[in-house]
């Protein structure tokens, strides 16, 4: 698969995931779905918040290091949309729970960040 093909691939699957996501806004009851309805929500909002932060990572890359290629920008994107994703969906869990406070969603992201130094320290390692 070429980049070019991943790229039109991301784009195309995220704007299904934000579809999926605004049908389960629309059509289903919060009260009356239970859990299944709340897994639906955030299993279609994380995978589209996945793409969204992928393919914007990518493209910024793309633009900001035109001297690189940008094949090797796209794990890199691909990791830090998953822990933004991770990030943003937490502290939404976290709201909905009514235990998202300022000190705890610095240490949500203390803890995020710390994530992201290992990862990029493990993967220089190898």
């Amino acid at each position: 698969m070429t980049l070019r093909q991943y790229f039109i691939w991301m784009i195309v699957a995220t704007a299904l995931c934000w579809l999926g996501w605004l049908s389960v806004i629309w059509m289903i009851d919060p009260a009356e779905a239970g859990l299944l309805g709340f897994f639906l929500f955030y299993a279609a909002l994380c995978l589209a918040l996945i793409g969204t932060f992928s393919v914007a990572g990518l493209g910024f890359r793309a633009l900001a290091r035109r001297q690189e290629p940008v094949s090797r920008h796209a794990a890199t994107s691909f990791r830090q949309g998953v822990l933004l994703t991770v990030l943003m969906a937490g502290s939404l869990a976290m709201q909905s729970r009514s235990l998202l406070t300022w000190w705890n969603l610095m240490l949500f992201i203390i803890t995020v960040t710390v994530l992201e130094f290992f990862l990029i320290s493990f993967r220089s390692r190898r």
